[in-house]
């Protein structure tokens, strides 16, 4: 009977988020006292299957348009900068709730915020976007496409699916950024995962014989609809997470003091939060011009490419969500060697997985290049792509964790420089001057030597400060 009176009273609504709280407290006080590769490798498995799947799915999606023709692989490759921007709004606003929402006292009123502040930037972007499509699209070279007027109208109406389901696709991102910072990684995780699979079966229903004789609709708009449909049930899983699982319940009264203090808060953080995440996609939108000049095969090439390189970089990828918790967190409580191990496991562990990937790409480039591609240049520019850049992404994944490092300590101006040097000061110069001198080949080789050469220079300036922070040792203690 006390069993059952006791279980009864745990399961009270003024208990149960008591119970949260106490979890995400011991959640906190392990990441801080627990071995450090076992913190490290119980944060970032359960996002490295969420990021693979999440990345899997466009890769998938970019299979199904090259199965179309080279003309529609060709046009999708075009949208990738747009998309990118759009994951990057997402990331931010990530980040943004997330960070604000692991402060405040009043978690169930400042989610309710949140979600309406998400949603109302998701709805204007698209509007914008959908209003702009192909001014933006001309700016990135689709006016040179030769079959422009052939690809438009059903590209046009695979972004308009695309565009549909921002809102609920940044939802899915803002909550799968709170799941994390309460230290729910199996959650958040299996969020990406759910959206993931959606997308990949609906896609492969879509495309089965039934539905090729079934459905009116052409090849991209079938990709755009299974977006939009695993958009639909990702938020909803989403939603049931946050709200049952993490027992937020959303309650708000927009004309009160702290609904007004939480929209301002939340843009005040927005600004420079996206800002510095859309230095990719500005980055990438100008590399989609570079690559465009040379001709829309090339812009076939360069899409399978890009769509390619978050697979090769997955480990670094996911450390970059997994890291900053660990050393933003055991920095903060004074515990700078538990960093400094931290790091240096990271580090060796993305060198490893570098190295195998570099391997296995090299050695399956011409049958990937095939796979995604029958026409000649298209293929063989892949193949060389996936033999060349691998090895230097051993250099582009060290900056990576030295910026999300740099963002965890608060040493947000040092990131921020790293992002613009490599993007803006190597990688668009290094792509430019290569396509100069030999076109696409000359692309690959830029950005590979830009990978190296801020590689070596972080390494450079790492050995300095060190040599510097050793000598301050030395004369306080002398």
């Amino acid at each position: 009977m006390a069993s059952s009176q006791s279980q009864d009273f745990i399961n009270t609504p003024l208990v149960q988020p008591c119970v949260k709280q106490r979890a995400r407290a011991v959640r906190k006080r392990w990441i801080l006292t627990g071995s450090t590769s076992a913190v490290l490798k119980q944060l970032t498995i359960p996002m490295l299957w969420a990021i693979l799947a999440l990345f899997s799915a466009d890769l998938i999606e970019l299979y199904f348009a090259s199965r179309l023709g080279v003309e529609e692989l060709t046009g999708l490759s075009y949208t990738l900068p747009i998309q990118a921007t759009l994951f990057a709004f997402a990331i931010g606003l990530g980040i943004v709730v997330a960070t604000r929402l692991t402060q405040a006292r009043h978690v169930e009123e400042l989610a309710a915020v949140s979600l309406i502040f998400t949603t109302l930037v998701g709805a204007l972007l698209a509007l914008y976007i959908w209003l702009n499509l192909l001014p933006i699209l001309n700016l990135l070279g689709f006016s040179d496409f030769p079959q422009q007027g052939e690809v438009w109208e059903s590209l046009n109406s695979y972004m308009q699916y695309r565009l549909a389901a921002v809102v609920f696709f940044f939802l899915i991102m803002v909550i799968f950024g709170v799941l994390r910072a309460f230290g729910n990684m199996r959650a958040a995780a299996q969020l990406l995962v759910v959206f993931a699979v959606v997308q990949v079966v609906v896609s492969a229903l879509l495309f089965s014989p039934w539905a090729m004789s079934n459905v009116a609709l052409t090849g991209l708009e079938k990709l755009g609809a299974a977006h939009l449909v695993a958009a639909l049930v990702g938020c909803a899983w989403a939603l049931y997470l946050l709200i049952v699982k993490e027992n937020i319940s959303i309650k708000i009264n927009l004309l009160s003091v702290q609904s007004r203090q939480g929209f301002r808060c939340l843009t005040r953080l927005l600004v420079p939060i996206v800002s510095m995440q859309l230095l990719t996609p500005i980055a990438q939108s100008v590399l989609m011009a570079i690559v465009a000049s040379q001709g829309s095969e090339a812009v076939a090439a360069y899409g399978v490419v890009m769509r390619l390189e978050p697979l090769a970089l997955l480990l670094p990828m996911v450390l970059t969500t997994s890291l900053p918790i660990f050393v933003g967190q055991n920095w903060e409580a004074k515990k700078s060697l538990r960093v400094r191990r931290g790091i240096k496991l990271s580090m060796l562990a993305c060198i490893a997985w570098q190295l195998i990937v570099s391997v296995v790409l090299f050695s399956a480039a011409d049958f990937l290049g095939e796979g995604f591609c029958k026409q000649t240049f298209v293929s063989q520019s892949i193949e060389l792509a996936l033999t060349v850049l691998p090895l230097s992404y051993i250099a582009l994944a060290a900056a990576m964790l030295y910026v999300s490092c740099c963002n965890a300590t608060g040493r947000s101006m040092a990131a921020l420089n790293v992002s613009i040097i490599r993007l803006f000061g190597l990688s668009i110069p290094f792509a430019f001057l290569g396509a100069y001198i030999s076109g696409f080949t000359g692309i690959v080789w830029g950005l590979a030597l830009a990978n190296i050469v801020l590689g070596m220079g972080l390494l450079v300036y790492c050995i300095i400060q060190r040599e510097q922070l050793n000598l301050s040792k030395r004369a306080v203690v002398s």
